[in-house]
């Protein structure tokens, strides 16, 4: 029999293979790449870990690797992106993500096939950028959806199957300006792409965040991260003023419809645009420009990818229920409360019976002898009476007997 590596006595009665347990690290096979000796786990620092910064690799040797790694060559590769790596503008991290979304059938390879060319390149590369921008996207989604179904739900109540289309048309604006936002601002990676104007060929070298990192032909100064934060913000500011008008209308047009006094409130056209725009060019620019800056630092500062997304999950959940909050305040949305006191408005308008009028006997006067056999009683029970008359309330008339008076009649 044939022992490979096999120690300590074993004589070669079994295959053996990657190291007996005779050694001097009592059998440990080292099959890691640092060789960790007795009681070194490798996870110095547990789940908190600090990350170890690893630069991008843009030669060339290392991509044809990759490549060859994947099976794949150059002339696989989409035009725009064969020719961004001839040119020596993608690191080798950057082709293997890229060969992860496109070398398999996944989910981002099913989307970017999906979308129009100009949308697929821009989704492509936000995912080269950030791989964790679809669960991001789909997370923000679902946030914002339930809280604004919730919010539905909790101020409409029984009348939400009465006006379920406005609230449906609310649910879809808050979605898709929440889509809008965090598409506008997710880092991307773009290269050698130019426009006819000078004004698009800026404009795409600026940031799509101010806390978006730098990369070969796209050089992010001060100045450039200070434009692409005004211009995102007129950017997210005119998205605002069209969904805003647009619900607006159609909001106001369906209340129009509706017969009864709605359980909402529905602000005018205008009303509703500026909201929307206001929201979105001062809130949501500056919540999710600060989002994307903790992302980038947890990113970089957690070696465990599961703490950093924990984290960043809750902060996106965090910060899409604070911005529906303040998105019905400014929006002024509230619930009528007119409405929901179908109690009170009963208690107030149902007719009166003479029972209510009318108090009863034993109810107010219980302590009174109804025959007032003790003269205090009995004076009492008048006084009572008379207090009773003078405050506007009606009290019992008791039934008496006619006194019978005979007179004698003489003839005349």
């Amino acid at each position: 029999m044939l022992a490979t590596g096999g120690g300590g006595g074993d004589i070669g009665k079994k295959i053996n293979y990657g190291g007996g347990d005779g050694g001097d690290d009592d059998g440990d096979d080292d099959d890691y790449f640092d060789d960790f000796d007795d009681g070194d786990e490798g996870d110095e620092g547990g789940l908190f870990r600090r990350r170890k910064f690893l630069e991008e690799l843009f030669d060339r040797k290392f991509i044809d690797a990759v490549l060859n790694e994947w099976h794949k060559t150059m002339m696989d590769l989409p035009a725009g992106f064969r020719q961004a790596c001839e040119m020596g503008l993608v690191s080798s991290a950057q082709m293997v993500k890229f060969l992860a979304i496109n070398a398999r059938p996944t989910t981002a390879r099913f989307i970017s096939r999906s979308l129009p060319d100009v949308m697929s390149r821009a989704f492509i590369g936000r995912m080269i950028a950030d791989p964790a921008f679809l669960y991001k996207l789909l997370l923000e989604q679902a946030a914002t959806i339930g809280f604004a179904v919730s919010w539905e739900l909790k101020n409409r109540k029984d009348r939400i199957k009465k006006e379920w289309d406005l609230a449906l048309v609310n649910i879809l604006t808050a979605s898709l300006c929440n889509a809008v936002v965090v598409w506008a601002l997710a880092p991307c990676r773009s290269y050698g792409n130019t426009f006819r104007f000078d004004l698009q060929n800026t404009l795409q070298k600026l940031p799509n965040n101010i806390f978006e990192r730098s990369y070969p032909l796209r050089e992010f100064a001060l100045q450039k991260r200070i434009h692409s934060f005004c211009y995102k913000a007129a950017e997210l500011c005119l998205v605002g003023l069209t969904a805003g008008a647009v619900q607006g209308s159609l909001s106001n047009f369906l209340a129009g419809k509706k017969n009864d006094r709605l359980s909402v409130t529905v602000p005018s056209m205008s009303s509703n645009a500026l909201g929307y725009g206001a929201f979105l060019g001062i809130h949501a620019n500056v919540s999710y420009q600060l989002l994307c800056g903790a992302d980038r630092l947890m990113t970089n500062h957690f070696d465990v990818i599961g703490v950093a997304l924990f984290f960043g999950t809750a902060l996106r959940i965090m910060n899409v229920y604070s911005g529906e909050m303040l998105r019905h305040a400014w929006l002024g949305m509230s619930a009528d409360p007119l409405v929901h006191s179908d109690d009170l408005l009963k208690a107030y308008n149902r007719p009166s019976t003479a029972s209510e009028v009318i108090p009863s006997k034993s109810s107010s006067r219980w302590f009174i002898s109804k025959n007032a056999i003790v003269s205090g009683f009995g004076l009492f029970g008048n006084r009572q009476e008379t207090a009773d008359s003078m405050n506007g309330e009606a009290a019992p008339s008791k039934a008496r007997r006619k006194r019978i008076v005979r007179k004698k009649v003489t003839a005349s």
